[in-house]
């Protein structure tokens, strides 16, 4: 069930003074294949510039063995070759997805809660976030990692923790079942990405000599 998914997703941020491919591109340099994916999200960009974003960030992650999603829009991610889609909790229902896009073998969602993750693990989606955690502007109350770990205990479907997770979260994460960590202000708001995406590798390479 956990084969082919990467431990860390790092999700874009179209706002960067760079745009959002060139820290990925910066992130990625000399990453180990297969450890960390990328989902493209973009909400408020026209379509054509959401596909060039896509098809630089094709580039990217193939050149890297990364896998490719693309938030909520199944069409983009087939037209730039994607492994996959990522969908929102009030998205498209998975069912959709697979009949119309059977291509795209790789299906997230992100979800706040128990309910929510018991209802992605009937559907057989891929995996599941779940946030916040921790505090992030805007967004709902956090739940912590102890409401991380209660959410997802009776839950079968690979779980990633979001919201304020910083590198150094990572060892509780991981005890409290998480499968890995999606993350995006740790990446973009760093004058070195590389060296920041390095210190969640280096917490990953922990964890492992630890039998976790």
């Amino acid at each position: 069930m956990t084969r082919g998914l990467p431990r860390i997703w790092i999700i874009t941020d179209p706002s960067h003074r760079d745009g959002p491919v060139t820290p990925i591109r910066r992130a990625l340099e000399g990453c180990p294949p297969g450890v960390v994916g990328v989902q493209l999200r973009a909400k408020r960009v026209p379509d054509r510039q959401l596909v060039q974003w896509g098809r630089e960030l094709r580039a990217v992650t193939q050149a890297s063995g990364s896998p490719l999603t693309v938030n909520r829009r199944a069409d983009v991610a087939q037209i730039v070759g994607a492994d996959g889609v990522h969908l929102p909790e009030l998205g498209l229902p998975a069912g959709d997805i697979r009949e119309h896009w059977p291509a795209l073998g790789m299906l997230g969602v992100s979800r706040h809660d128990a309910p929510g993750l018991k209802a992605a693990e009937k559907d057989s989606t891929t995996y599941a976030f779940l946030s916040p955690i921790f505090h992030v502007p805007g967004k709902a109350q956090p739940i912590g990692i102890h409401g991380f770990r209660s959410a997802i205990a009776d839950v079968g479907i690979p779980t990633y923790a979001l919201g304020g997770i910083g590198a150094e979260d990572w060892k509780a994460l991981i005890a409290a079942g998480a499968f890995g960590v999606a993350i995006r202000r740790a990446i973009y708001s760093a004058s070195q990405p590389d060296e920041a995406l390095q210190q969640f590798l280096l917490e990953l390479d922990k964890s492992r000599g630890n039998g976790e």
